[in-house]
């Protein structure tokens, strides 16, 4: 592939051709932001759509309801930074839903046709791209392959993946990528074609994991979800074990912020968690004691301890949820329930959607949060909280609409007012970025 030039601006009217076809309603199916989180995409029962974050959210592609995506649904899909190509598994409707999920399409949005195709014997769980590598992720084996060409370089077998869980690092050389190992729990990193590592991270299967850009730190959760582990990739060193709650809960999205300091995480649960990675803080114990564990009846199984810091005798008695750092901040979803259920839900029936999907912002100390709901909200947080205050609240920022079932749905304005929480500051509007052509 050539190399990538200026082509589109993010403020664009949405351009393609639209809803040419029958007007029923349309349902989200997947949906992720791109490696560099200036941009998410979202694969429906009509097709795809793009939006920028920047200067604010909007629409700026729809492709549903005609052409090459008339009568067809996207199950699975992936953008490749704010460039016009995209990785994609599409279904025709009427079909059974999974028969077309064997393969992966390489959509080039400029000629609006598909310019390549992988395919697999058996259903395509889950699509990772970066700039030179795309991997196919299947329930027992991923098929990486060079993007340029389209040739398959490795075939790795995992265990069990049905989550399609595969994670690449944006911006390491050579490329890193870290997936499910052989076993029940082990991760395996993959560094180039050559080199490979297997670490045990968790007893339990995994859930979810992320790599920084540079592919130096690798966080993992297991279907437990009660807590989250950060690994130093380099040689494996657990460098923290982050715990998100006592109750357990399906972890939908692990995110590193640019700067590698904090870390978020989603669940199926209605608080969002931003942890600090501060090694020293961690090391030391002090003002980050988690909250102790709670047995089945809510019961406390230990006291907290008496004082900020530990000796190594008494340390090594204590059990380990002692030396888990609690979360930095937290974000309660203004429109859920404490078991994380909304009152609009705009996924289709197939949908395999667990949670919110997160990304940092570039410069502000702000958190994206895309839901189902078919709401992004944006939060902020202040990096200098002492945690010996506890954990602080975000403070809500903003509200924006950028989905409905219904096909003529436009994204609305955000809005700075819910009910439930307090107005952020307002953030001052970026100049446009520019769209990259392939």
């Amino acid at each position: 592939m050539a190399e990538p030039a200026p082509e589109w601006t993010a403020a664009e009217e949405v351009s393609g051709e639209v809803c040419k076809g029958p007007a029923s309603n349309v349902y989200l199916l997947s949906y992720a932001f791109n490696q560099d989180c200036s941009c998410f995409v979202c694969g429906t029962t009509a097709g795809f759509r793009v939006y920028t974050l920047t200067p604010h959210v909007a629409e700026v592609h729809r492709r549903e309801n005609a052409g090459a995506f008339y009568s067809r649904s996207v199950p699975l899909i992936s953008m490749l930074f704010k460039t016009n190509i995209f990785a994609m598994v599409t279904c025709a409707l009427g079909d059974s839903f999974q028969a077309e999920q064997n393969k992966i399409q390489i959509w080039n949005d400029q000629t609006r046709k598909f310019a390549g195709e992988l395919r697999s014997r058996t259903e395509v769980k889950g699509i990772v791209l970066r700039r030179d590598i795309i991997a196919m992720v299947c329930e027992y084996a991923i098929y990486v392959y060079t993007l340029e060409r389209l040739q398959v370089i490795l075939h790795l077998t995992t265990n069990a993946n049905p989550r399609g869980l595969c994670a690449l690092a944006t911006a390491s050389e050579p490329w890193v990528l870290a997936c499910p190992g052989q076993t029940t729990g082990t991760v395996r990193i993959q560094v180039g074609h050559d080199s490979c590592t297997t670490l045990e991270a968790h007893e339990k299967g995994l859930a979810a994991m992320a790599l920084t850009a540079q592919g130096t730190l690798l966080a993992t959760a297991s279907e437990q979800g009660t807590v989250v582990k950060v690994f130093q990739r380099s040689d494996g060193q657990l460098l923290y074990r982050l715990r998100r709650s006592a109750r357990p809960a399906q972890i939908a999205c692990l995110a590193f912020r640019a700067d590698d300091r904090f870390l978020a995480v989603s669940s199926s649960t209605a608080t969002v968690h931003i942890f600090k990675l501060d090694l020293a803080m961690a090391e030391s114990g002090d003002g980050e004691w988690a909250t102790p564990d709670r047995g089945a009846s809510g019961d406390n199984l230990a006291g907290p301890p008496t004082a900020g810091t530990m000796t190594d005798v008494v340390k090594g008695v204590m059990p380990s949820y002692f030396h888990d750092l609690r979360s930095f901040a937290q974000f309660r979803l203004p429109d859920a329930d404490s078991d994380g259920q909304v009152a609009l839900d705009v996924r289709s029936r197939e949908s395999q959607i667990v949670g919110p999907q997160l990304a940092f912002h570039k410069s502000e100390h702000r958190l994206a949060i895309l839901h189902f709901n078919g709401l992004l909200y944006e939060c902020d947080f202040r990096p200098d909280h002492d945690p010996s205050a506890g954990t602080q609240d975000c403070s809500f920022h903003a509200a924006t609409a950028w989905f409905a079932v219904r096909p003529d749905f436009k994204v609305h304005s955000p809005s700075a007012e819910v009910a439930t929480v307090a107005g952020g500051a307002d953030e001052e509007d970026e100049k446009a970025e520019e769209w990259q052509l392939l």
